[in-house]
């Protein structure tokens, strides 16, 4: 019986470190967020670079053109509304596992959309009166994330993300924080 355990035991090792050593040599990965694009009609994608046994870089890139943010926009339940976001990040795994693991990001993010605001505008020989301007915005913010990431067969992906961060620049106009939540289904090569 002792020994029927620890062959067992042997499998299940070795074929854990070939299934890492088989992620290892892969150092290329494309995501797609589901999340993003059900709940906010947003299109997000992300490419990452593996550097080592523990660390990645990368990049994420977000559109939107959301129907519900853009009548909120329109409506005057927001002043602003993000149309694009570049997100470049360093991540640290924080597990052995190379199939599965939490991971510990930090990020930047350039972004950008429309403002609005209402102004007074008057002069001398009318009354002042009030208007809408709109305008537009950019903004660079900092800020971390957590996550998990496992792999299937290899090269399929999932992961499940969880950050905020706070612009910088122009908080006058843009959101004063900034998210990535998402649920990314991805291929590493």
């Amino acid at each position: 019986m002792k020994k029927l355990f620890s062959l067992i035991l042997l499998i299940s090792f070795a074929s854990q470190a070939q299934e890492n050593m088989l992620l290892s040599s892969k150092k290329n990965e494309f995501r797609v967020d589901l999340l993003s694009a059900v709940i906010y009609t947003k299109a997000s994608i992300s490419y990452e670079l593996f550097w080592g046994k523990d660390f990645s870089t990368g990049i994420n890139v977000n559109f939107s053109n959301s129907n519900k943010l853009n009548e909120d926009f329109d409506n005057g339940y927001r002043n602003n509304v993000p149309k694009f976001e570049f997100n470049p990040y360093l991540r640290y795994a924080l597990s052995k596992s190379k199939s599965r693991y939490y991971f510990a990001e930090i990020f930047g993010s350039y972004n950008g959309g429309d403002y609005k605001e209402i102004v007074r505008i008057g002069d001398m020989a009318m009354p002042d009166y009030y208007t809408t301007k709109k305008s537009k915005y950019t903004d660079f913010g900092l800020g971390g994330s957590l996550g998990y990431k496992m792999y299937f067969k290899n090269s399929i992906a999932l992961e499940f993300i969880v950050g905020f961060g706070s612009n910088l620049s122009n908080r006058d106009k843009s959101p004063d924080v900034i998210s990535r939540v998402g649920l990314n289904l991805g291929y590493r090569f």
